[in-house]
């Protein structure tokens, strides 16, 4: 190769690591806000819970952290929207296996339902066999007994969803998948059923790995790595 053409390259590679250096969470989240229209970043605390999970254990944000949280919230009888959320939920849980985040984020999903509590717990065990979740890293979480039935609606509530009870065995709700940092700072909200799941993915490599490992697809982690084989291939 060129001496001249090798100090090149090599200046270009360290032109980019430069650039790549300076990516920042605020860079990330202004890239995801071009592309993703239903995704909203926050700072702000995110309200605590503590919560029985299907095996009767309780679990508590508290517990999590240390740990990047996606939290859901849904109606176990709901025909609609809901299923579909959870298959997002799924998706998720892919992506992240795929990225070796299952030892960072944890997935929490928490039942509305203000009926009874045995029959709320047959449907969460469904979900989770019917969307094949790895209980590994996803947690169904509800009320225990003797608790108040509005006690997670309420919580819902205090993350920004409302869950109402129209009377008829349905509640009108929005929804909403969290994100919750390992400080216990909410850091988005991704709204609806139509955002791109591997945008979420990507945000939660820039919390658990850092944003740099977010920006490794972009035009200088593209560059870099093309130049860096060149080096090598010499």
């Amino acid at each position: 190769m060129n001496s001249v053409f090798r100090v090149l390259l090599i200046a270009m590679v360290a032109l980019g690591s430069t650039n790549a250096m300076a990516h920042s969470m605020e860079d990330v989240e202004a890239s995801l806000n071009e592309k993703e229209r239903y995704a909203q970043f926050v700072d702000q605390p995110a309200p605590e819970f503590d919560l029985t999970g299907v095996d009767g254990n309780t679990l508590s944000l508290a517990d999590l952290n240390g740990k990047t949280v996606v939290l859901n919230f849904l109606y176990t009888r709901c025909t609609e929207a809901c299923p579909f959320h959870m298959n997002l939920i799924r998706q998720l849980q892919t992506g992240v296996e795929e990225e070796g985040l299952s030892e960072e984020v944890v997935f929490i999903t928490i039942a509305t339902d203000r009926e009874d509590v045995a029959g709320t717990r047959d449907n969460m065990r469904a979900y989770g066999d019917n969307f094949d979740l790895n209980p590994d890293n996803w947690h169904f979480l509800y009320r225990g007994e003797g608790e108040p039935p509005g006690l997670t609606s309420e919580l819902a509530k205090a993350y920004g969803v409302q869950f109402r009870d129209t009377g008829e065995g349905v509640q009108v709700h929005g929804v909403v998948t969290h994100v919750i940092d390992p400080e216990g700072q909410m850091r988005a909200r991704f709204h609806g059923l139509k955002f791109k799941p591997e945008h979420l993915v990507t945000y939660l490599t820039a919390i658990a790995k850092g944003p740099n490992a977010a920006a490794d697809d972009g035009f200088w982690g593209r560059l870099h790595g093309r130049i860096e084989e060149l080096l090598q291939s010499e």
